[in-house]
């Protein structure tokens, strides 16, 4: 019997991340902007993680028959509800949305630049994403983190799929969060739309994802070798978020902000 895989495998890579110096570093907008213009690539690229693994637990063509495990597809399908039309926000005058065009709202209210983002999507939308990715506009961190995403996706492996939303995701996602909520120096009052968001991922990945995310990846190992990729496929993941984070810090920390505040 393959032995399970536990969140523990990444624990020192975690810490790393939760200790990261670029959510201390979003200080005022004009910071937070230039975040958001670059995070706005992993937020769009989580559906189709989620869209994914939808189709290998949960596939959607007819005439259906039951496949594998009952709150497994509950827990897909659940994900997958609150990322495509989650609850907007209050008083928007719209009743549901995505994630990621909350996050567009979000970064629309406090003056961050979505041009470059709703290009990319209309480039998925007409050439596909390899097109996409190769546009000029798209920032280097996002490029290759979403590059990265891609690749466990294109793997025709399922457990590397897997073992990247369960530990590059869902079990680092609530304290990453709650990381830039603390550390940040941006209020409710400066971003609403942004600290809802924010919220509302916390709200929906803690608690049952983290150990669901978990089944769900041991349920794709069907054997020692799958569970090993596995393994490395989550350590890459949690690799690809920090060097997506230090590319970010490195965009606050040269002449992107400085140029906003001119």
């Amino acid at each position: 019997m393959t032995t399970p895989i536990a969140e523990d495998i990444i624990q020192s890579l975690r810490n790393d991340l939760d200790q990261h110096p670029v959510y201390a570093a979003i200080q005022g907008l004009d910071e937070l902007r230039v975040f958001m213009e670059h995070h706005v690539y992993s937020v769009w690229d989580f559906m189709s993680v989620a869209k994914h693994l939808q189709a290998v637990v949960a596939p959607a063509g007819f005439p259906w028959v039951p496949v594998g495990d009952g709150d497994v597809r509950r827990f897909i399908n659940e994900m997958v509800l609150g990322e495509e039309c989650d609850e907007a926000m209050p008083g928007s005058g719209v009743g549901h949305t995505s994630h990621f065009e909350l996050y567009c709202q979000a970064m629309e209210e406090i003056g961050a630049d979505t041009g470059p983002i709703l290009v990319f999507v209309d480039a998925v939308r007409q050439q596909g994403v390899d097109a996409a990715l190769a546009l000029p506009s798209v920032p280097s961190p996002s490029r290759v983190f979403t590059t990265t995403t891609f690749r466990f996706l294109r793997s025709g492996k399922p457990h590397e799929a897997a073992a990247a939303l369960a530990l590059g995701r869902e079990h680092i996602i609530p304290d990453m969060f709650r990381a830039i909520l603390e550390r940040s120096g941006i209020g409710r009052r400066d971003a609403p739309i942004f600290h809802y968001y924010l919220e509302r991922h916390i709200h929906l990945d803690e608690g049952s994802h983290g150990p669901l995310s978990l089944r769900l990846l041991n349920g794709l190992c069907h054997s020692d070798d799958e569970r090993e990729e596995a393994v490395v496929a989550a350590r890459e993941a949690v690799q690809a978020r920090l060097a997506f984070w230090d590319g970010v810090l490195a965009a606050l920390e040269s002449g992107d902000v400085r140029a906003r505040q001119a």
